[in-house]
C-alpha cells in the first residue's frame, strides 16, 4: 500500500495576487494563508496577457492599485515585490507567471524570460480566435455556432503549437474548456480529447513540458480537476510528467484548496513506502 509522508512540505504553484487584474490580495494576505494551511512554498503566477484581440482590461496588470496595460516593463513591478516579499519571509516564494499563448506572442515571452529571474512559467490557451474560452458570455455565444469539434481542434491545436515554443514548464489548466463548455456543449465535451490530445503529448515529452494538476474546477462546480482523472492517465502513460499542483488562487482563501486530496492524484511529486 501507497503511504504518503505527511511531514512532505505542500507548495501551491498556481497562485494569483492582486497583480492579476481578475484578483484579490496582497502577496502577503496569500502568504498568511498559506501558512494557516500549512502550505511552505508558494510560487505567485501573475497574469502576463498581451493578445491584442483582448479587451483592455483582459490585457491590463494591476500596479498599486491601478490598471496599467501589461508589458516587460510594467511586469517588473511584480517581479520587485516578489523578491522584496522572499527577503522577509520564513516560506519559500518564488517568482512564476501565467502566460496567456496566442501565435506571435513569442518574442515578448523571450524578452520577459531573459530581463526577470521567472522560475516557474505557466502556459495556458485562454483564447481561441475572438473568443475567450474563460468566460460565459463567449462560450454561448460560439456554442450556437461552432460545433464542438472545431472548438477541440483549435484549442489542442494552439496547445501543441505553445509546447512547441519551448519557452514553457508546464501546461496549466488543460481542459479548461469544460469550465463554461459543459453547461452549453453538454457531457460530450468530458471525452473530446479523445484522439486530439494524444498529439500534444508527445510534443509535451520532446520538449519537457509537463501538466499541472489544478484544483480550480472543484470551486467551478466540476466533479474533477483540471484535467480529468482520464487525462491524467493518459499524459502518464505517454510520459508526460506532473511538474505541480496549483490552486489557481485569485483570493487569499483559495490558497492550497483540495490539496489532500490532490496529492493523491500527483503522487508523482511525494515521497512515498510500500507497505
Amino acid at each position: 500500500m501507497r503511504m504518503f509522508n505527511d511531514d512532505f512540505a505542500l507548495a501551491d504553484y498556481h497562485v494569483h495576487p492582486n497583480f492579476s487584474v481578475d484578483a484579490e490580495g496582497a502577496i502577503e494576505d496569500f502568504c498568511a494563508s498559506a501558512r494557516e494551511k500549512s502550505i511552505c512554498e508558494i510560487c505567485f503566477t501573475t497574469h502576463f496577457d498581451t493578445n491584442p484581440a483582448s479587451s483592455e482590461w483582459g490585457r491590463s496588470i494591476r500596479v498599486n492599485g491601478e490598471l496599467k496595460i501589461n508589458s516587460v516593463e510594467n511586469f517588473g513591478h511584480y517581479v520587485r515585490a516578489i523578491e522584496k516579499a522572499g527577503e522577509d519571509s520564513p516560506m519559500v516564494i518564488k517568482c512564476g507567471v501565467e502566460v496567456g499563448y496566442y501565435p506571435g506572442c513569442e518574442d515578448e515571452i523571450r524578452e520577459l524570460t531573459e530581463t526577470y529571474p521567472i522560475e516557474y512559467k505557466l502556459g495556458a490557451v485562454h483564447e481561441i480566435g475572438d473568443f475567450d474560452i474563460c468566460t460565459e458570455k463567449d462560450i454561448k455565444r460560439v456554442s450556437a455556432n461552432m460545433p464542438l469539434e472545431k472548438l477541440a481542434d483549435d484549442y489542442f491545436g494552439l496547445v501543441k503549437k505553445m509546447v512547441e515554443t519551448g519557452l514553457f514548464d508546464a501546461v496549466a489548466h488543460m481542459d479548461m474548456y469544460k469550465w463554461y463548455g459543459l453547461k452549453y456543449f453538454g457531457d460530450n465535451i468530458l471525452t473530446i480529447h479523445r484522439g486530439r490530445i494524444e498529439n500534444v503529448f508527445e510534443s509535451m515529452v520532446r520538449h519537457n513540458v509537463g501538466m499541472e494538476i489544478n484544483t480550480a474546477a472543484l470551486r467551478k462546480g466540476h466533479a474533477e480537476y483540471y484535467p480529468s482523472m482520464e487525462i491524467v492517465n493518459m499524459a502518464r502513460k505517454t510520459g508526460v510528467r506532473i511538474a505541480a499542483i496549483g490552486s489557481d488562487a485569485h483570493r487569499p482563501s483559495e490558497i492550497g484548496f483540495d490539496f489532500d486530496a490532490a496529492k493523491m492524484v500527483a503522487y508523482d511529486l511525494f515521497p512515498y513506502t510500500n507497505e
